[in-house]
């Protein structure tokens, strides 16, 4: 793929002192070749032609029967520019017993030794692969397409030196060269193939790069840090096709350039750079969270997944995502940037799962408004409007077979309701038809329900409003673009700091600003207006339609560029025409020629601007100037965003006493943002005709109906962004709002939508039973913010365990200090567990009470650790998701420890020095290698408690003999289908040991 190294590339010379062999690089510092090149070798390096000298290297792991060897270098073996190329290796296993051509070995012969220094050079032999030939041998067979190779004068072998070479059936390795047969002129070379080195590796899958561990008898190979596996893909491969390779790096060009810039709202209109930006620098990486209707009281503590995070941690390890975000929340903005790093292999360490795999992007807005179908596997190239050429014939089905697909629908809520059944029995047939397909859906809140996808196994995430942190970060972003070009330069620094302090001290600006949207609508804004700031979201769209239709062109000094003049007004109904027209036909777009038939409509009640040109001309005139609406390399126009879109549609309706129309589609979803939109436009007497007439529909339809709600919460958020409103109609409101309270656990999410407005409106502690006050506690966290810690603070003194441990879980939805000092450290935790996620929130602990048991998730180095956690005696401690945790000698530290699990942190108990006389009950998952039972015996020598967690046939056998002697110990071995391991010295314990075999989901 484009950005990446073509895999011939990772061939390498393995040197030892009495001979020289070849191999290939599975990551930057882990090569494999054939175990007789290093075997009994005391000195072994590896040098990779791109770089000089040779890298000195310890053999990882080797097996003498398959002829097959995993080195480990001292350092990486590429400069630094082509270790950021690398990307992940993809596997193969042959899945056909019929020859395979178009396949080749890459490797340094002896023979290509052209100078008396020893310099070698690559050879490359292309031939056929035979399934049949090696079966009886477990032999990969290598046949080369041409005659026969003589060997040397000095009686040697041709292919001297090539053991440990690479087979590649085009882009997939196969195996490693390890002999040439005799006989068969020389056509044929053999090899060990790599499903049997990782069979004998891991089971599953290769392992990956971090610095090997001998545990026990066995030496296993390297690790990646946090993973505990090679970031690889596995292929079945049945066939070759060798165009594939160099289409899908013309493919992945192509959609770097559609994808990888983006429009900045505002740039354009501040400065002199252009407004298309490159998107790593425009982009912004916000936080999502697994919607909170799905844990019920007395489940315990918040799953981590419930946690809020980074969206790319949170993508990482879920294969099929509904995600969730309302207008104007970055969905589109992530999915193009997943699209151009995904394909070029550029993705950082959190999505490195990803990297390499091939994206379809589906924009369903497109689609649509073309009055296209849904796309079949051979259509999905096509449709994301990338300027590639024709791809091969049946390339994108190969793609989806062999698992390498990353599916990007974006805008489900962009297909009419009516469609939607369509749309999900289109996506649930594709993802039939090639399951190991990744998949992510855009979609805003409402559109579909819950469980829409939940049977084709997708899990749901929620972009969350943006943090202090988040909106700072943008604002010195936004900035930064402004500057480019600029000749404002202290100026615009100036305005920067201004309005960071701004944010620092307004809520209600903070609130305003909580998506990228319009967080960059306020940064244009305050620069255009000198730093000052409209107070109401209304206010914030007037002032920047103003700013785009009529003061751009006049601070610029352009006047009739198109030769039509028009004031803001003028702007404003042409555009409106277009807006409202979309809305009603459920569009997003429209053609060149629909687009003029709405504005020759228009113009009819319009002479002024008719007699200055055609609507041609007068669509011309909006494209090039009004900065609202674009135009697509497919020639359709659309608006910059929806919500601009909404927005205009809404002001034409009420202006011309659609109300009526408005509340006709009050229960399609499509039309909720628009009645929304419509309050800003409306006159006090028509604001409460609207939220009445939302609040009578809500009323028709029976009690805990979802719809009734969906009504009551809409008129709500209506009524919550007004500020004249008859107090009759106020007080239906607050009766709906009270009504809905204490919240369901299916409501919980529909009325975090009524944002910090619902605060007030939320019961105190006092008469509420303990499951009611659980869920307004998680309610007040799901909305979150210093200004939801008053409310939370009110239900710090329950004495309801399930109350408190809903407090202590929802610290990530706060400022993590504010909530620390006025929450936390009145909140009673000796009986909760209490996780900790966020840098701030470890330095943090010693300012609450005692705590019992405590969760500490992520990459947090060991000294911070032993420094924040010297303040707290937790008695049960967990750490989650670290792959820096490699020596917990610190928790000697820690006298009231009872109880430790390490969870996923791979290398955490490879040295283990210290004893933890204190620890009674361990428990180990997603450790990177074997372990070594006596050393565990030795550092924890009072367990009574002890689980083993292991990967799908991630071991064949487990000696406990060294634990026998704990005569109090229950020993715990969880497998996923792994019927084979054998347990030695399982007699010792009799029903003291426990092996769970269990199914995977």
């Amino acid at each position: 793929m484009s950005g990446t190294l073509r895999p011939t590339d990772r061939a390498v010379v393995v040197l030892t002192a009495d001979g020289q062999g070849s191999g290939v690089l599975l990551t930057e510092r882990t090569v494999m070749t054939s175990a007789h090149v290093v075997a009994g070798r005391r000195a072994v390096s590896v040098a990779h032609p791109s770089r000089a000298g040779d890298v000195p290297c310890k053999v990882a792991w080797l097996d003498e029967r398959l002829d097959a060897a995993v080195l480990y270098s001292a350092y990486p073996l590429l400069g630094a520019a082509d270790t950021a190329r690398l990307g992940r290796i993809r596997l193969g296993r042959l899945a056909t017993r019929a020859p395979l051509p178009h396949c080749e070995i890459v490797g340094f012969p002896a023979v290509q030794r052209y100078d008396e220094a020893g310099h070698i050079e690559y050879d490359q032999y292309e031939g056929s692969v035979l399934p049949m030939a090696g079966t009886m041998r477990d032999a990969l067979v290598f046949e080369t397409a041409r005659g026969s190779v003589a060997d040397p004068d000095d009686g040697g072998s041709a292919y001297e030196g090539l053991s440990g070479a690479p087979v590649f059936a085009g882009p997939v390795l196969l195996g490693v060269v390890k002999e040439v047969p005799r006989g068969r002129l020389h056509r044929r070379l053999e090899a060990v193939p790599v499903v049997s080195v990782f069979y004998q590796l891991d089971g599953d899958g290769p392992y990956a790069s971090a610095e090997p561990v001998r545990v026990g008898p066995r030496t296993h190979a390297p690790y990646a840090a946090g993973r505990g596996r090679l970031l690889a893909q596995w292929s079945e491969v049945s066939d070759v096709h060798p165009h594939d390779q160099l289409f899908e790096e013309e493919y992945a060009r192509a959609l770097r350039a559609r994808y990888g810039k983006t429009r900045v709202f505002g740039i354009d209109a501040l400065s002199t750079s252009d407004a298309t930006w490159d998107l790593d620098a425009a982009y912004l990486t916000l936080e999502a969270e697994s919607p909170p209707r799905g844990q019920e009281p007395g489940e315990g503590p918040v799953h981590p997944r419930s946690q809020p995070g980074r969206v790319h941690d949170l993508l990482a390890d879920r294969p099929r995502v509904l995600l969730r975000g309302e207008a104007g929340a970055g969905k589109t903005t992530l999915v193009w940037w997943l699209a151009a790093h995904t394909a070029c292999g550029t993705l950082g360490p959190e999505l490195a799962a990803l990297d390499g795999l091939v994206p379809f992007v589906v924009p369903l807005r497109a689609l649509r408004a073309q009055g296209g179908g849904f796309p079949g596997p051979a259509q999905l190239p096509n449709v994301a409007g990338v300027l590639s050429d024709d791809p091969p014939d049946g390339w994108a089905r190969r793609v989806l077979a062999s698992g390498r697909a990353f599916l990007l629908v974006d805008g489900l809520d962009e297909v009419p309701a009516a469609d939607r059944a369509e749309a999900r029995a289109w996506l649930s047939e594709l993802l039939a038809l090639y399951p190991q397909t990744r998949c992510l859906v855009t979609v805003r809140p409402g559109a579909v329900d819950a469980d829409w996808l939940r049977s084709e196994r997708f899990e749901e995430l929620k972009l969350l409003p943006m943090r202090e942190q988040d909106v700072q970060a943008f604002v010195a972003a936004w900035h930064r673009a402004a500057r480019l070009g600029s000749t404002d330069q202290a100026e615009l620094a100036e305005l920067e700091e201004d309005l960071k302090q701004q944010f620092a001290r307004n809520a209600a600006l903070r609130v305003l600003a909580g998506t990228p949207l319009l967080c960059a609508v306020i940064c244009a804004l305050h620069r255009r207006r000198g730093g000052l700031l409209p107070e109401t979201r209304w206010e914030l769209y007037r002032a920047t339609l103003s700013m785009l239709l009529g003061d751009r062109d006049n601070q610029r000094r352009i006047c009739t560029p198109e030769g039509i003049r028009m004031g803001v007004e003028e702007h404003l109904q042409l555009l409106q025409a277009i807006a409202v027209w979309l809305v009603r036909g459920g569009q997003a777009q429209l053609s060149r020629a629909e687009a003029e038939q709405q504005l020759d409509l228009a113009l009819r009640l319009m002479p002024r601007v008719r007699e200055q040109g055609t609507p041609a001309a007068v669509l011309t005139h909006l494209l090039n100037r009004s900065g609202l609406l674009q135009e697509r390399g497919d020639g359709d126009v659309q608006f910059i965003h929806r919500t601009f879109q909404d927005y205009l549609a809404a002001k034409a309706l009420v202006e011309g006493g659609g109300l009526k129309e408005l509340l006709r589609h009050a229960s399609d979803e499509q039309w909720q943002d628009v009645i929304l939109m419509a309050i800003g436009h409306c006159r006090p007497g028509e604001l409460g005709e609207l939220i009445e007439g939302l609040i009578e529909q809500g009323d028709a339809v029976p009690a805990r109906v979802e719809k009734r709600e969906q009504l009551h919460i809409l008129a709500a958020r209506c009524a919550l962004d007004t500020v004249v409103l008859a107090d009759g109609v106020r007080r239906k409101v607050d009766d709906r709002i009270r009504a809905m309270l204490p919240p369901s656990s299916d409501s919980l999410g529909r009325l975090v939508s009524l944002g910090p407005g619902l605060l007030p409106y939320l019961p105190g502690p006092g008469g509420l039973d303990k499951p009611a006050a659980w869920r307004v506690a998680r309610l007040i966290g799901a909305l979150g913010g210093r200004e939801a810690i008053p409310y939370a603070r009110r239900f710090a003194d329950s004495e309801s365990k399930l109350v408190r441990q809903g407090l202590a879980d929802g610290w990530l939805h706060y400022p993590a200090e504010p909530y620390a000092t006025e929450v936390l450290a009145r909140l009673r935790l000796d009986d909760l567990s209490l996780m900790v996620c966020r840098r701030e929130e470890l330095a943090l602990l010693r300012h609450i009470g005692p705590l019992s048991r405590l969760v500490v998730r992520g990459p947090f180095p060991v000294a911070e650790l032993r420094r924040h956690l010297a303040a707290i005696a937790p008695s049960h401690l967990a750490f989650r998701d670290n792959p820096h945790l490699t020596d917990i000698a610190f928790l000697r530290d820690q006298p009231a420890l009872r109880q430790l699990r390490l969870l996923d942190c791979p290398q955490s108990i490879r040295d283990l020095d210290q004893a933890l006389p204190g620890v009674r009950e361990l428990f180990l998952m997603g450790l990177s290698d074997g372990i070594d039972v006596a050393e565990l015996r030795r550092a924890f020598p009072s367990l009574t408690k002890l689980s083993f967690s292991f990967p799908e046939r991630g071991h064949e056998e487990l000696d406990v003999t060294p634990l026998a002697d704990l005569t109090n110990l229950v020993l715990t071995i969880n497998t996923v289908l792994n019927d084979t391991m054998r347990v030695i010295g399982a007699e010792l314990f009799g029903d003291r040991l426990r092996v769970r075999r269990r199914t995977r989901a």
